[in-house]
């Protein structure tokens, strides 16, 4: 418990957190590619789920903590190392030997996080309100021709658009630190590892920047 809560473990804490939520956004991806298929695939995919709710419940709430964890640790870190060195933080000294993205990740990662908080009141908590109140409105309908789906909005597919990018961003920067915290370098035989990010930080927000530009100019519809 003491090493949990030094400062390496709670690095290896926002290490694995991190890469826990890389992998949901491909799963999350992959639920909302069935865009492409049309609103009766998509719609029998989310029908699937709702059969599952109970599985899918605690599923969210398992992904709320690994949330939790993330922030708590990454604010703790963010602190002690002001703590730990006030003035060189003031001037901003690292400037010479970090990267912006580096300097810059508690910041990107609060905006990130007042996103997340939109994107569920937007979509998911709308969906379980209207499904409530309108069951004949599909989840299709919700992301596409409610009164903030995509179709039509531009604002919406403007702020998505500038979110997911700095999504990338800050995953870019966090999946090569978690890299280094768990001691794979880039010269190593599992360097490999920094290229296979770019899946992560490069491809995945470029197929949701995707998405959200096919719905704008009328491919999904």
């Amino acid at each position: 418990m003491q090493f949990l809560f030094s400062s390496i473990g709670k690095k290896i804490q926002v290490a694995i957190s991190g890469i826990f939520f890389c992998i949901f956004l491909v799963f999350h991806l992959l639920n909302n590619l069935a865009l492409f298929a049309g609103p009766d695939t998509f719609n029998s995919m989310v029908g699937f789920l709702e059969s599952i709710k109970p599985i899918i419940r605690v599923l969210e709430f398992g992904l709320l903590g690994v949330l939790l964890m993330h922030i708590i640790n990454a604010i703790g870190l963010s602190i002690s190392n002001y703590t730990a060195n006030p003035k060189q933080y003031y001037k901003n000294s690292q400037s010479e030997t970090s990267s912006l993205n580096s300097r810059t990740m508690l910041l990107s990662g609060s905006i990130i996080l007042i996103f997340f908080i939109i994107h569920l009141w937007a979509f998911w908590y709308t969906y379980q309100a209207h499904n409530f109140v309108h069951p004949t409105e599909t989840f299709y309908d919700v992301i596409l021709r409610n009164k903030i789906g995509f179709l039509g909005h531009r604002l919406t597919a403007i702020f998505y658009i500038v979110s997911i990018s700095l999504i990338g961003f800050h995953i870019k920067h966090g999946f090569q630190s978690a890299l280094k915290t768990l001691g794979v370098t880039q010269t190593s035989k599992a360097g490999l590892l920094y290229k296979v990010s770019f899946l992560f930080w490069g491809i995945i927000p470029g197929m949701f920047i995707i998405i959200v530009l096919s719905i704008q100019f009328g491919i999904i519809k």
